[in-house]
């Protein structure tokens, strides 16, 4: 790949990070909870128990930042943090049933809002799924195959897809 391809697919991913995040930001003030925030309860929600060292990699963060982001999901109630009953040093951390009904609440307004998480109205449905598609691909390579399962291809539970 040459360095001008390079350049623009960087800029083109981190441009569009930012779009989406700015949306993104918008919802979570709405609901009170920031985008990581909002992730994590993703995570959790559809994949029932997580350590700390799962939500680092599946969320993409370092493991300190998941730690600064799980305390106050905890003070208010919406995730619970307990010991691994077989490894001590581990933690598991589940969702409550206050954080299942936020983020269904943040659902819920996601499916209201016309142009989350960015304008797409002039791509045709086809071309959506070519661009979810590359991007999988490439993260496929990058995370593994069990990221796309895990998080990228991820339902909830109780949420009408359509």
């Amino acid at each position: 790949m040459n360095f001008f391809m390079k350049q623009r697919m960087l800029l083109s991913v981190r441009a569009l990070y930012f779009c989406m995040e700015e949306q993104w930001s918008e919802l979570g003030k709405k609901h009170n909870i920031t985008p990581a925030q909002q992730h994590i309860l993703f995570l959790l929600a559809v994949n029932k128990s997580l350590t700390q060292s799962q939500i680092s990699e599946l969320g993409c963060w370092h493991i300190s930042t998941v730690t600064r982001l799980l305390k106050p999901l905890k003070d208010k109630g919406l995730i619970t943090v307990s010991p691994d009953r077989n490894l001590r040093r581990y933690k598991n951390v589940f969702i409550t049933n206050a954080g299942e009904s936020l983020l269904l609440n943040v659902v819920n307004s996601v499916k209201e809002m016309e142009h989350f998480p960015f304008p797409g109205n002039h791509l045709s449905e086809s071309e959506l799924i070519k661009f979810i598609e590359y991007g999988q691909s490439i993260l496929d390579e990058i995370k593994g195959k069990s990221f796309g399962i895990k998080v990228i291809n991820a339902k909830l539970e109780g949420v009408d897809y359509n």
